[in-house]
């Protein structure tokens, strides 16, 4: 830090040129985009069994409200209704939306599931949540679901 490179030129900027590039980046305000959260995608690091063991051992511990809509692995639906042939890796995507179809969810109720899932004995290595905008699904589906 602070030194100049030795195998390429040397580059300098103007405060003009700076000011320039950070005033292209400011984000613009969203419009009155209506935004509703409706599920939550819940990844697992798991390697105790089939699709079938996770998917039963979920829906046991499912937070109130919520349901236990799909597990997907490397993209490919595996529960419910999976094909036995399907490759899986300890990399899982659980996916968890309103009981009553088609309602929103709330940020609690995720948090609620999340210490469910732990006490479960899971390892919960990320969370991705579903959302609306304008009644149009701001999400993408995997393959089979």
């Amino acid at each position: 830090m602070g030194k100049k490179p030795h195998t390429l030129k040397s580059v300098t900027y103007k405060q003009e040129d700076i000011a320039e590039v950070y005033s292209e980046t400011i984000v613009k305000e969203r419009s009155d985009t209506k935004k509703e959260l409706v599920g939550v995608d819940v990844f697992l690091d798991w390697l105790k069994g089939s699709p079938d063991n996770l998917g039963d051992a979920l829906t046991k511990i499912t937070s109130d409200g919520l349901k236990l809509v799909m597990i997907s692995n490397r993209g490919v639906k595996v529960w419910p209704g999976g094909k036995s042939e399907t490759f899986c890796s300890d990399h899982w995507r659980c996916r968890f939306m309103s009981q009553n179809e088609g309602a929103t969810i709330t940020h609690q109720q995720i948090i609620d599931l999340l210490g469910r899932v732990a006490s479960g004995g899971f390892d919960f290595i990320k969370t991705e949540n579903l959302c609306n905008f304008d009644g149009e699904r701001g999400y993408s589906l995997d393959q089979g679901e």
